[in-house]
């Protein structure tokens, strides 16, 4: 079995470097082409006997009366393949009655991990006992290669008419945009409205000399950091949020923060010595979190060779921070009390409160517990994290798995990896997440973000030096691909190997599309503007396929949060049905210590009525009804907390 394993991560690997996605053979010619389609769960393999029995769970097409289907096995190539890859409640799926004349009794199906399997009926006239008789190994492996219960569910949705898989990239970034430099390397950055204008600006900071840019016109960015109040800031890291529930951004820019204050083009921010003394020792990073769920963001900082401390945001009352590193269970060994790595905050369990992963030894799950301590939760994962230098990667929770799910993804030197929240266990999912297994050199940077505005979540990784970054475009069901390898004008090829430090998203062109702020070794900062929407009609034509035709449907709505408890609250867009279309996090994004826009851009590939909820840090909700049956492409919405 170990070395059956082996050679399948062998070929997986080859397979990988020339492209794992088949456009001409994708699941929904199966579903067409075959007469039946069957989800079952494995319930017992029995070699002596060679046979194999499977329960029935769902049928996707056709009709199938039997509660289990029974399979025989024919020769070794059937028994070697079950007995190597068949466990007792495992998914199956099944495509049984090829309607190609002659194939009438084929029956095809997946076990999962790329591997497919084929047989016969018995019976013509009985679907449910088959022959099992070959395996064809990796031979369609481009057709489906994730987990066979995101098969199961895909398959049900071809039968509800919900289907999406796209088989070919339709991501764009096609302008790039420079907006100036910093002394030095570039190390945090973000976009974020500072003057309530509604349109984006730029922070980037330099432990050289921050730069703040606004932007005064579409895509036309004025240095205005002397009058904003923030010349002589030099700093690792920014972070955005209203501190003083004052309704204006203020910013925390390394250790230091600054209060906004002023209207408009009026806008100042004045230093506001509110951390307690010795915050700045053995200073990374830092960034805004909710941590005690009062609704006044809070400052959690990453030190060098120090771990975690928190500092609490006094709230209403006013007065400085609180230190609560040790209150919460952070000062622990087993907390990484010695570490010095980036972090990323999110409700990783759903119960409302902010869970961390720091990206140090193994990866610490840090999860608030029933006293509102951290502790580790043990994701039984060990790739290394710790290169002496602090850069093991970074991290970001959001859903990747399903629309619905809380998820994490975290970057290492040369991965990524996956860990899915199923039931409140903890699962790797990488490997079964198709080309996401690619690698890089000297990665760092990370977000999560749709940028192909298509509703599902995906995923960008940069590196640290003049490399490959990676796009991974997020098919749904659990399946990623890496559209330069299919679609060259993906990506300008001046920024294919960009060394950035600092990344963020948000719509600066106010188009619905999230576009790209690279913070660059080289001191450049750099937006790369995304074009994915340019070439998409509003209506589909009647020759357009069935991926286009989605697309041309799909409407987006951007939701700007506002009001106390904007930091770390939860968007979440559900249909009429209570079905979870869109979730999203404000201020998830950190990266290596840098924010995004309270702006969230969610697309809806099956536009009619539904719900847009709010959960706020403080844990209240909000909902507002949201009608996308328009002709528009986009709504625009503001969730405001009074």
């Amino acid at each position: 079995m170990r070395h059956l394993r082996f050679l399948i991560g062998a070929v997986v690997t080859m397979l990988v470097a020339m492209g794992l996605v088949n456009p001409a053979l994708q699941p929904s010619a199966l579903y067409e082409r075959y007469r039946l389609v069957v989800s079952m769960r494995v319930v017992a393999v029995d070699i002596d006997t060679k046979l194999v029995t499977f329960a029935v769970v769902d049928v996707c097409k056709g009709t199938l009366a039997a509660t289990d289907v029974r399979v025989a096995l024919s020769g070794p190539v059937a028994v070697k393949a079950a007995n190597d890859l068949l466990v007792e409640g495992n998914a199956v799926v099944a495509f049984v009655g090829n309607q190609r004349p002659g194939r009438e009794g084929d029956v095809l199906f997946y076990l999962g991990s790329g591997r497919w399997m084929a047989g016969r009926l018995e019976n013509a006239d009985d679907p449910a006992r088959w022959i099992w008789d070959q395996d064809l190994g990796l031979g369609m492996f481009g057709t489906f290669n994730g987990a066979p219960d995101r098969l199961a569910e895909m398959m049900a949705d071809a039968r509800d008419g919900r289907y999406f898989f796209p088989a070919t990239p339709y991501a764009g970034f096609k302008q790039v945009v420079t907006i100036g430099t910093v002394a030095g390397p570039a190390r945090g950055v973000a976009l974020y409205d500072l003057d309530g204008d509604g349109r984006l600006d730029v922070v980037a900071c330099s432990e050289q000399g921050d730069r703040v840019w606004m932007q005064t016109a579409p895509l036309v960015f004025s240095e205005r950091t002397k009058a904003l109040g923030l010349d002589g800031s030099a700093s690792p890291s920014v972070a955005i949020g209203d501190l003083n529930g004052d309704g204006i951004p203020d910013l925390l820019l390394g250790s230091r923060i600054y209060l906004g204050s002023g209207v408009g083009p009026l806008r100042t921010f004045v230093r506001a010595d509110l951390l307690p003394a010795g915050a700045s020792d053995h200073f990374k990073c830092a960034t805004l979190v909710e941590i005690d769920g009062d609704g006044w963001p809070d400052v959690v900082v990453s030190l060098r060779g120090k771990g975690l401390a928190v500092y609490l945001n006094s709230g209403a009352k006013g007065g400085k921070f609180a230190d609560a590193t040790t209150a919460l269970g952070l000062a622990a060994p087993e907390c990484g009390s010695d570490g010095d790595g980036f972090f990323a905050a999110g409700d990783w369990d759903g119960d409302g409160r902010s869970d961390i992963f720091y990206v140090i030894r193994s990866g610490l799950l840090l999860v608030r517990g029933g006293d509102g301590r951290f502790a580790p939760v043990d994701h039984g994962l060990d790739p290394g994290l710790d290169d002496g230098e602090g850069l093991g990667g970074t991290a970001a929770f959001a859903p990747l798995w399903r629309r619905d799910g809380r998820d994490l993804i975290f970057s290492t030197g040369t991965d990524v990896h996956l860990l899915v929240n199923v039931a409140g266990r903890t699962r790797e999912r990488t490997a079964a997440a198709n080309e996401l297994t690619e690698t890089s050199l000297k990665q760092l940077a990370m977000i999560a973000e749709d940028l192909d505005a298509d509703g599902s979540v995906d995923v960008f990784v940069a590196s640290r030096e003049q490399l490959p970054c990676k796009l991974f475009t997020n098919r749904g069901y659990g399946s990623f691909t890496v559209p330069l390898k299919y679609k060259a004008a993906v990506m300008p090829e001046s920024v294919q190997q960009f060394g950035t430090w600092g990344l963020a998203a948000g719509d600066a062109t106010g188009d619905g599309a999230n576009d790209l702020l690279m913070g660059g070794v080289d001191g450049r900062i750099l937006l790369l503007v995304n074009g994915t929407l340019d070439d998409r009609p509003l209506v589909a034509s009647d020759e357009a396929t069935a991926m286009n035709q989605v697309l041309a449907r799909t409407r987006i709505v951007s939701v700007t949060v506002s009001g106390r408890g904007t930091v770390g609250a939860e968007v979440v867009l559900s249909d009429a049905a209570g079905r979870v279309v869109c979730r999203r996090q404000v201020g998830g994004n950190t990266a290596t210590g840098c924010r995004g826009p309270d702006t969230l851009n969610m697309a809806v590939r099956e536009p009619g009525p539904m719900t847009l909820t709010v959960r706020y840090g403080d844990g209240v909700k909000k909902s507002w009804p949201v009608s996308l049956m328009i002709p528009e492409r986009r709504t625009v919405m503001r969730a405001h907390r009074d």
